[in-house]
Formats: structure tokens, C-alpha cells, sequence
């Protein structure tokens, strides 16, 4: 399946932070979200336009969406040694829910040659064996992966097979960390701090000792929390 990018060199979004994030046309999100039709944060406001239009690829005028060499190669131009979060919306490359290996090796080498200090998420099912291995390749190359769980026993189960986790919880939850099933979460610093990703950069640590913990929040949380296992 061949999807359609779009690199912005600098993200407007004031939780995010001064730094580069990109758009990955709407097909490459997996049928194994459980947000993607209850709640998916990307599918309203500006975002949904700008992702809707990266999904149209080159067949408009002013395309955004750009194919997967060129979007590497822009990935290049960006400067050593910055901020880089893939995909504010979408998910990665893939055919029929299993990750495409070439093309997110493409992207993470192309990561790699700018050192870039650089993550993104994954609704893709990590018990897909072929999936575990793009994502290792991936964090090999210095591209966190995290895999987005279902539940706190999902993100501790993955982070207990040692990859990093993300896991969403209810919007009126109060503690700042806590224990699960022996393993540690923390609330995104951005949701109880000032800082921004590009300040944090929790989630860019591979090896870090906690899962992340999102509480559900926007317009449509009560239809994000309906998710949680």
C-alpha cells in the first residue's frame, strides 16, 4: 500500500513545541485503533483538513502529500541533530496491518543520517512477530517507536517485553505516577507541567523506565475514555 507524507519543518501546535513534525495520509492508520472511529484527537480542527489533504496526495491543486523517497529526503535537509516527532497524524507504512519493514527502515535511516532525536507512536499489533522486528530495527536506528497499549495491562505487559509504551487513561485521573502490575507510569509531563514534547522529550527515550501515561483530554474525551480496556 503506498501512502502520502508531508514534512513541516516547524509545528504551530503550542503543546508540541517549536520543532518538526509530519502528516502520514490517513490509510496507514491500522484497522487495530481503537480510536479510529471514537475519538482519534487528529480527525478534528485544522489537523483533520491538513491530514485530509496530505491523504489526497498530488491529485489537487497545491498538493501536500508527497511519496515516501521525497519525503525521506526532506527528512534530510532538516538540521543535524534537531527535534523531530513522525506522524502527528497517521501511523506508519504498512500492507494490510503488517508494517511495511523497507519503508520505515527508509525513514528511520534517513532519521539517522541527521541524528535526529526523533519518535513517533504505533497503533500496529506488536503481537505480529514481523511487526516487533521493523519496530527494534527502527529504535536500533535512534527512531523511538512507542506502541500505543489499550489498557495498563497492555503498556505494562509491552514494557515488561522491552519496548516503549504509551497508555491512555481517564481524564480525571489526579496521581502524577504510579505502580502497575510492577511496572511504573508517569502522566505526560506537558499535562502537568509547562513543558512542551520539545522540552520533555520523555518519549524519545527508548529505554526509559516508565510508561507514559495520557490522560484523555479535547473535545471529544468522553469518547476517547469509552476506549480504555
Amino acid at each position: 500500500m503506498a501512502h502520502w507524507y508531508h514534512l513541516t519543518r516547524q509545528s504551530s501546535n503550542k503543546k508540541t513545541g517549536k520543532m518538526a513534525v509530519s502528516t502520514t495520509s490517513w490509510d496507514s492508520c491500522p484497522t487495530t485503533c481503537p480510536l479510529a472511529n471514537s475519538g482519534c484527537y487528529a480527525k478534528s480542527g485544522p489537523l483533520r483538513l491538513h491530514a485530509d489533504k496530505v491523504t489526497a496526495g498530488p491529485n489537487i491543486d497545491k498538493p501536500r502529500g508527497i511519496d515516501l523517497f521525497s519525503f525521506c529526503e526532506s527528512i534530510k535537509s532538516l538540521p543535524e541533530g534537531s527535534l523531530f516527532r513522525l506522524n502527528q497524524s497517521g501511523d506508519l507504512p504498512h500492507k494490510d496491518g503488517t508494517i511495511d519493514h523497507i519503508s520505515l527502515t527508509l525513514i528511520a535511516q534517513a532519521c539517522h543520517s541527521q541524528r535526529l532525536t526523533a519518535w513517533t507512536y504505533t497503533h500496529h499489533d506488536v503481537y505480529n512477530s514481523q511487526n516487533l522486528d521493523s519496530i527494534a530495527v527502527s529504535i536500533g536506528l535512534g527512531l523511538t517507536v512507542n506502541v500505543s497499549a489499550h489498557s495498563q495491562d497492555h503498556a505494562a505487559a509491552c514494557h515488561k517485553q522491552g519496548l516503549p509504551s504509551v497508555c491512555i487513561v481517564p481524564r480525571g485521573e489526579t496521581r502524577k505516577h504510579w505502580e502497575h502490575a510492577g511496572v511504573k507510569f508517569l502522566v505526560c509531563p506537558a499535562q502537568t507541567s509547562e513543558k512542551t514534547c520539545s522540552e520533555c522529550r520523555l518519549c524519545a527515550i527508548a529505554t526509559r523506565s516508565c510508561v507514559v501515561a495520557f490522560k484523555a483530554h479535547g473535545t471529544q474525551a468522553k469518547k476517547v475514555e469509552a476506549t480504555i480496556l
